[in-house]
Formats: C-alpha cells, structure tokens, sequence
C-alpha cells in the first residue's frame, strides 16, 4: 500500500471543486492506497464530510497565491520527506520542482496553452494580467517537463499540450473525467422563489441557458451579440426568448481578475438586458433543477480542458449547442451542434434551428443522455489508482529525476 499526498490548495472554484467532491469519496474507499489531501483552508470543513478511512484531510497555513506557491516548494516539500511519502499528486496545474518522490500532475487549465486568451488579453490591453498570464504559462511548462507522469481530462487537451513549442516530446496521458448522475440529482430541495421569479416561463418563451461564472475565456460576448437577432427571428413566429445566465454581469463587478463591464456595456448598448435572466451563481446542487426548465445550453467558450456543464445538460437531456473546439466535440460527439467560436451569425443560426426544429431537438435530448451515460467517476478513480501503483514501483530517483 502506497502513501499518496495529493495536493488540491488551489481547487478552490468551478471544476476544481467538482473533481474534489466526487473523487474524495471514491478514493475514501480505497483498499490500495493511504490518501492525505491538502485542501484550500476556505474548504476544509466542506470536505471533511467526504473523508473516509483511507482520506485524511489537511490544509495549508499560507495565504495568498504567491505565499501558497512558495508554501508548496519549500514546507510541502519537507512535509513529504518527513511522513515518508510514496507518490505526490499535484492538481492544481502547477507541479512541485524536482520533486523528492514521484510525481503525478494533473493539467486542467487550457489557458495556459490558449493563444486566443493571450490574444483576448491584448486586444482588451490588460497589460499587468497579461504579464501575470504568460508568467503562470512559463511555470506550467515547465511544470509538465518536472512531472512524472503528466495527465489531461481529454485526448483532446493532452494533444494541444503536446503540441506546444518545447513540449512536443513530453508524454501526456488522457484519464477522463466522470459524471455521476445520482449525486448531480440528490439533493431533492426546490430551486428557491427569487431564482424562479427571474425566470419567463411562458409557455412561449424559449430558453437558452449558459452555466458558467464571469470571465473572458467563456466568450459571453460573442452570446450576447447573438442574441438580439435570435429574438428577432423567434418574434417572427410568435415567441420570444430568454438567456439565462449562472452570473451577474453588470458594470463595476469583477470576478477574480475578469471585469465584466464591458460585457455589461455591450448588453445594454443592444438594449437586451431585459432579456437575460442573470441569476448569479447557483448551488451545484441546485443545477440539475435549473437544467430542465431551458430549451437549450449553449457554450460559447473558446477555451477549455474538459466542459463539466457539457455533461450536465446531456444528462438532464437539454440540447447542446457547442463551439467547434476539439475538447467539445470529444465530449459532445453528435450530441450537440457546433459553430465557430467568435461567429455569433453560426452561434445564431445554430440556436434557431435547434429551438425550432423539434425533430432535431428531440434527436439532440437522446442522444445526449446517451452519451453522458458513458463518463464515470468511479472508472476515473480506477485509472488513478492503476497510475499511482504505476508510478509507486518507479525508483525514486529516476521518477524525481534526481
């Protein structure tokens, strides 16, 4: 039996937590290893409950990014050696340099290996994140030539990483993220009366739902500017629509680094806020009672590693329209349509047909539950475990490189 630490301080939002929330259950049950689990300190009475006798959990008295940067190369570092570890599995994109025992990481952030986020960030002249981007890009290469063994959610994003400059001979493996449709539908309280309250349930108006938070990578632009037209069109037969949106953008908020404002701008520059349902972020428990109340999803982001709302609105048997990047269509297959990712005239086009043509709505709605049938947590867990027995047989020094 191997001694794993697994290091999640940085899983502190959107799928970082749904890993956490699925795989430390899973892992709790574990009959081949021993796992001790560093979780942001904001979290930790969260997780406890999903702790079992092989999961203890710790946190990090670090504040701060850079002060849990240094926190991971320096006192984690001993703490390994100290406890006498077998494996470290680093999750938060970021690998600890030169390692003393082998090492796992786990790459989940596109953004880092996105030129279309380097070029957002130009185009909105955000000098100071800009530097800090390229920075965080610099680190998460060379984190992937210090790993072990590198892992990525999908085929998919592991191919974009191998196809980076200087990163062309490194061995990235795929190990697919799960669903697990029981727990997404468990928690069996009614969404709350100021969220419905927000919502047209007109038997006339059709709904188009985006679950993400604010930031620039999600792409909410190129939405935003489809919509006016899709009202339009819809008006023409006699029905109307609404966006809803698992955020607030208006002008003044930030969300970490991302300022929505001019996101805001252009909302009321084309006179369709009345038309956004923006109900801030949403319990994930929540979710799977939002997900049947929309006629459709619609993911516009231009980057991503994996897509968890892909699988949810498949699972709840909602029609997924889909920008064309390779990661949706390794998750969506044919259960969704694709558009170019900045071409609101495909993103309206896309919409109006599946909206209008039952037919293919209907075909989108089986096929889609179809496909989310075939992600599963539990066999995540299982190809986790046969890596770290993997790796665990490797002498230390030439798993650390030392």
């Amino acid at each position: 039996m191997s001694a794993v630490l697994i290091n999640a301080l940085a899983s502190t939002a959107g799928g970082g937590i749904t890993y956490l929330r699925n795989v430390l259950p899973r892992l709790g049950n574990s009959a081949e290893h021993h796992y001790t689990v560093f979780v942001p300190p904001e979290h930790v009475n969260n997780y406890a409950p999903l702790a079992g006798n092989r999961v203890s959990l710790e946190t990090s008295p670090a504040v701060g990014t850079m002060a849990r940067m240094w926190w991971e190369q320096t006192a984690l570092r001993s703490l390994l050696k100290a406890r006498r570890m077998d494996v470290l599995l680093s999750l938060g994109n970021f690998a600890m340099l030169r390692s003393p025992v082998p090492q796992i990481l786990f790459n989940r952030n596109d953004l880092y290996f996105s030129p279309e986020f380097t070029a957002d960030l130009q185009r909105r002249k955000l000098h100071k994140l800009l530097f800090a981007h390229r920075t965080k890009s610099w680190l998460a290469r060379q984190s992937i030539k210090q790993a072990t063994i590198n892992l990525a959610p999908t085929t998919a994003f592991a191919n974009r990483i191998k196809a980076t400059e200087g990163l062309r001979k490194i061995k990235v493996e795929a190990l697919r993220f799960g669903f697990d449709a029981e727990g997404f539908k468990a928690d069996q309280t009614p969404l709350p009366d100021a969220l419905l309250a927000k919502l047209n349930l007109n038997p006339n108006c059709r709904r188009l739902l985006y679950v993400s938070h604010y930031n620039y990578f999600r792409n909410f632009e190129t939405l935003i500017r489809a919509l006016p037209v899709i009202k339009s069109k819809l008006q023409a037969h006699g029905q109307d629509v609404q966006l809803v949106l698992t955020t607030d953008i208006r002008r003044g908020a930030v969300y970490g680094d991302y300022d929505a404002t001019a996101a805001a701008r252009l909302i009321d520059l084309l006179a369709v806020r009345k038309d956004i349902a923006m109900l801030g972020a949403v319990e994930p428990g929540k979710l799977h009672r939002l997900y049947p109340l929309c006629d459709a999803f619609v993911c516009p982001s231009y980057a991503e590693s994996f897509g968890h709302p892909l699988v949810e609105a498949m699972a709840s048997g909602v029609p997924v329209i889909a920008a064309n990047l390779p990661v949706h269509r390794e998750i969506c297959e044919g259960a969704a349509v694709y558009f170019n990712v900045f071409n609101e005239v495909e993103l309206t086009e896309q919409c109006l047909r599946v909206l209008t043509d039952q037919g293919l709505s209907e075909r989108l709605r089986v096929t889609g539950v179809e496909r989310s049938r075939t992600f599963s947590w539990d066999e995540h867990v299982r190809g986790l475990e046969s890596l770290i027995a993997r790796i665990a047989s490797v002498p230390r020094a030439v798993a650390s490189g030392a």
